[in-house]
């Protein structure tokens, strides 16, 4: 049997696509999402999952609480060969580990993760470029307008410029990157805008988000998620995001994106998405003024350079697969 498991959003939306490609071509195999099914993040439950002696391979995402470790050692210690997949980089996910700790093969999203990697003590031959296999299913969709059903669910006219912000997990940062937003709107000349805020997944307290926003003009907050994130994001003019892998979706299917930077301690997220040297980071006012600009004449940032790796995804990653279960 092969396994799969996560635990971060993004971790779980890289291998998915493989644990369904695996389900296709008729393999047993299991899908662990870790942050529901938490008991296999302690070590002792890990190796009782493993112990059992059905699991051929394991596939694993790779977390910002490193979740999927003890299960990586487990495997280790049962002679089962190990896939992690790492989603963007690696501060705080792999760099605290050892080379003992280090799976049989790391897939990674693109060549500065790569030599992240490397540089931590891989073995280069264990370490491939495999891409997203999530920005590569999204690449496949046909895109389907849902401007109406938008802007329908929140009430908005049908001149509105609707806008999705992605807040990050701590709660506080949100607040102040949603105020800073709202000061920064009406200047940038942009018409009748009507902000959809999302609190990350992770956020804890949304209630004080949610105050935060009630009072501000064209700010909506929306934590029940009853609009998809892909149907928001396919109905914004533009999308914003903290630092976040939905700024990566957004971009696949061509809604421009960048990460919002103004009025909070972006330095830690920043770092973790260092790899995405082509994502726009809007630092300041003059900054979101250009990004709008260049939206508004059909020029906003689109996918390029190491963004599109997601091109093949599925079918390298596949490949690094079938080698580890055939050991």
């Amino acid at each position: 049997m092969l396994l799969f498991a996560a635990h971060d959003p993004g971790a779980k939306n890289n291998i998915r696509p493989v644990y369904e490609h695996a389900l296709s071509l008729g393999y047993e195999a299991q899908f662990l999402d870790l942050a529901i099914n938490r008991g296999p993040m302690e070590l002792a439950n890990a190796r009782k999952l493993i112990e059992g002696g059905k699991t051929t391979a394991s596939i694993l995402g790779c977390s910002s609480n490193q979740g999927e470790w003890p299960l990586m050692r487990a495997c280790k210690e049962s002679g089962v060969p190990t896939g992690m997949v790492v989603d963007i980089g690696t501060l705080t996910k792999i760099d605290s580990m050892t080379p003992d700790d280090f799976p049989s093969r790391f897939m990674v999203s693109n060549k500065s993760c790569y030599e992240e990697v490397i540089q931590l003590g891989a073995d280069s031959a264990s370490v491939g470029v495999t891409g997203d296999c999530h920005l590569e299913v999204l690449s496949n969709q046909v895109g389907l307008d849902e401007s109406e059903t938008v802007r329908n669910h929140y009430g908005f006219a049908a001149d509105a410029s609707v806008i999705s912000f992605f807040g990050s997990p701590i709660t506080q940062d949100t607040v102040d990157a949603v105020v800073s937003l709202s000061e920064s709107l009406p200047k940038i000349g942009i018409d009748h805008p009507e902000v959809i805020v999302r609190p990350h997944p992770r956020t804890r307290h949304m209630e004080v988000l949610e105050l935060t926003c009630e009072p501000l003009p064209f700010i909506h907050f929306d934590g029940d998620n009853t609009i998809s994130n892909l149907a928001l994001l396919s109905a914004s003019v533009f999308s914003l995001s903290m630092a976040s892998t939905v700024t990566l979706e957004s971009l696949v299917l061509g809604t421009p994106s960048a990460f919002f930077q103004v009025g909070w301690d972006f330095d830690y997220l920043n770092h973790l998405y260092r790899n995405l040297v082509d994502v726009v980071r809007i630092r300041t006012e003059q900054h979101l003024h250009e990004f709008v600009a260049a939206v508004a004449r059909k020029g906003g940032p689109a996918l390029t350079g190491n963004v599109e790796n997601h091109r093949g995804a599925l079918a390298r990653t596949w490949k690094v697969v079938e080698e580890l279960m055939a050991g």
